[in-house]
């Protein structure tokens, strides 16, 4: 029987390699999206923890959906719309702290698509080396998001950047007031989501002004319904953010970074997250890499906007945006260098770190020399597969941790164990409020969700209720 051979430039050989990449990505992503669904279904409780119990009241119905409680000052954020959100499911969808965290898989997930669908229609083909995209929107690294349904404003603020990323290297393909509109609302939602979404404003602010600018200026597009948009826009975005900034405290426990230099140091914890995180021991390499590739990124986006202006929109749009990536890395090295060394390096900020390597692989995809384009591009496929182990192997221990700590609760609660031992097991739920963890689980008893319709506080096992009170 003679064996065929496929040879290069044998057609099916041809079609092989055109498979091979939207298969390869695509399964990727859906693996991916499986692992981090699956990872909650195994770890996941119906049971607060930490920034969770700030649900609590609204969740069991003790405190309406007010407008006091969707704009409270949380940290150094403003979860306006994370906040209507959650407060949507749980009251209309379940009252289980899983919903929300499902939901934040499925927004990670559809960033992933947007990038996956972007950088075809930007190719006009999928690419082996698209599989980085998935890979980095999705990991089992960021554990700690994944298992709080509050960390929803962050993954929001992540979802608006890969928006915007779309919308920049698209630019030059759509009208004028679409461009507007898009942009423009989502400069209004970006400071909605938080803090991580108001650092990363200005250089955006700026982008869309001059984009209205260079219309009345030159006469030409965008035309006049882009401009007023564009305008109106950019006049909400100011008002939020002046209301935002109305009655702002700076949290007490934050400490001022200690120096320049420390600051620099968190910063650079931070960029490292982008293609290596949960790998201590590479932070700095890793960051001073990302640092190299973000000055090669802007610099080639310099030029294409200088020497082809039919593609500065999209050139200088694409700057605008990694810049504001930047500004929320600067950000958080200003804001939590005073609390030592690594705390940049949490897994809290995975998602609004992911997006700059979308961007930075969408810059050089779209305005990259071949040769460059390759080497970039390989080059963060495979530090972010060097990461994959290391990522999992967190994700798994830290899944560990918590479900060890929400199985002694519920055997707890299941076992009637008074509040005043209860508690000391619920400890790490919420470390440094225990009084409130206690008052919590009284409202989560109340509204009999979960578990907790079997928590015994001990003053009504002291002094029962009057064979008269109300049922």
């Amino acid at each position: 029987m003679e064996t065929r051979v496929l040879r290069l430039g044998h057609p099916l050989w041809a079609r092989a390699q055109d498979l091979a990449g939207p298969v390869l990505a695509w399964a990727v992503w859906g693996a991916m999206t499986a692992a981090t669904i699956l990872f909650i279904q195994q770890y996941a409780r119906n049971i607060p923890y930490m920034d969770d119990f700030m649900l609590v009241s609204v969740m069991s119905g003790h405190e309406p959906v007010s407008l006091r409680w969707t704009w409270a000052q949380h940290n150094e954020h403003r979860p306006v719309i994370s906040r209507l959100i959650l407060a949507g499911l749980h009251r209309f969808i379940d009252k289980d702290f899983r919903v929300g965290m499902y939901f934040n898989v499925g927004l990670l997930s559809a960033a992933a698509v947007s990038m996956l669908l972007l950088a075809r229609k930007l190719r006009g083909y999928t690419s082996v080396t698209d599989a980085v995209l998935p890979l980095s929107i999705l990991n089992l690294g960021q554990a700690e998001n994944l298992l709080i349904s509050f960390s929803l404003n962050l993954i929001l603020t992540a979802w608006i950047s890969v928006e915007l990323i779309s919308l920049a290297s698209l630019a030059g393909r759509r009208s004028g007031w679409r461009l507007a509109l898009r942009f423009g609302l989502f400069l209004v939602l970006l400071p909605l989501c938080g803090g991580s979404g108001l650092v990363m404003l200005p250089p955006l602010v700026l982008w869309l002004a001059g984009y209205v600018a260079w219309g009345w200026w030159s006469g030409r597009e965008p035309g006049g319904a882009a401009r007023a948009i564009g305008l109106w826009c950019l006049m909400a975005c100011s008002a939020v953010v002046a209301l935002y900034l109305s009655g702002y405290s700076k949290p007490p426990y934050m400490p001022a970074a200690p120096s320049l230099a420390a600051a620099a140091s968190t910063t650079l914890e931070y960029l490292s997250l982008v293609v290596c995180p949960n790998v201590p021991g590479y932070w700095r390499p890793a960051g001073l890499t990302v640092v190299l590739l973000i000055a090669a990124t802007l610099l080639r986006l310099a030029v294409v906007g200088l020497r082809a202006p039919g593609e500065r929109p999209q050139a200088v749009g694409l700057i605008a945006v990694i810049l504001s990536m930047l500004s929320a890395a600067a950000a958080v090295g200003l804001s939590r260098s005073g609390l030592g060394p690594g705390f940049g390096l949490t897994g809290r900020y995975i998602p609004i770190s992911a997006p700059l390597l979308s961007a930075l692989y969408v810059a050089w995809l779209a305005y990259g020399p071949a040769p460059a384009r390759w080497v970039v591009h390989a080059g963060l496929l495979a530090l972010v597969c060097l990461a994959v182990p290391a990522n999992t192997e967190f994700g798994l221990r830290c899944g560990d941790y918590k479900r060890s700590v929400y199985l002694q609760v519920e055997r707890g609660l299941e076992a009637g164990v008074p509040a005043s031992q209860l508690m000391s097991q619920a400890g790490p739920l919420f470390p440094w409020k225990p009084k409130y963890v206690y008052e919590c689980f009284k409202m989560l008893k109340a509204a009999r969700i979960g578990k907790f319709k079997y928590f015994v506080d001990d003053r009504v096992a002291a002094a029962p209720e009057a064979s008269t009170a109300v049922r």
